[in-house]
């Protein structure tokens, strides 16, 4: 694997999974980014629906079709990350076929994350869909101190930006986060994670 990949250095706001000059596609194998994934309306509105950190790689679907996805991908922490030409890696796994055993469990792994993420529209309030958000990306990044700003915050739950303002507000006050000059620092995470699930909490407290 190592023998087709190039080292690359991912910045913050950088656009990921376009064709190259090509015609193929670049897979990235993150090691210390983290990397939305983005629904995005006609009128330019976008909705995160995943977050991908050192666990995962961007691109693989491009190994299994030549068709784009309708996600969109976007760098939420800069990072390094090793870089794959699709078509090498396709060649790879003629050469090796139990590596598309693990592709195709690590896709399905995501595709329930993406479901996860999108349902969480629909049945959570903002306070609970921030407080997931945060811990997701703590975790992903692998640090409590967040490069975030409250407009790529709202951009990521597809929300006005007062209502960031006004949920980050309440978590501060509940002494779970603090945040100025776009950098949101993680104060307690096991708090944290009880906002981001309080279904889980509420089971755990009956147990």
């Amino acid at each position: 694997m190592q023998s087709i990949c190039q080292p690359v250095a991912l910045k913050a706001g950088q656009s990921l999974g376009l064709p190259c000059a090509d015609g193929h596609s670049k897979i990235y194998f993150l090691t210390g980014a983290s990397v939305a994934l983005l629904v995005e309306s006609p009128v330019q509105h976008t909705l995160a629906v995943g977050l991908v950190g050192s666990e995962g790689a961007i691109g693989l679907g491009s190994v299994l079709s030549p068709v784009p996805g309708r996600l969109r991908c976007r760098v939420q922490t800069g990072g390094s990350a090793w870089a794959a030409n699709s078509h090498d890696l396709a060649m790879l796994l003629h050469q090796r076929p139990g590596m598309l055993w693990v592709i195709s469990q690590y896709l399905w792994q995501l595709a329930e994350h993406v479901a996860t993420m999108s349902a969480s529209v629909q049945f959570d309030d903002i306070g609970t869909r921030l407080a997931h958000w945060l811990v997701l990306s703590a975790e992903r990044a692998q640090s409590v101190r967040l490069p975030l700003t409250h407009e790529h915050l709202a951009q990521m739950l597809g929300v006005r930006r007062v209502s960031i303002t006004l949920a980050a507000g309440d978590l501060k006050t509940k002494g779970l986060i603090d945040y100025q000059r776009g950098v949101v620092n993680i104060l307690d995470m096991a708090g944290l994670r009880e906002c981001a699930h309080p279904q889980q909490a509420m089971l755990s407290a009956h147990v």
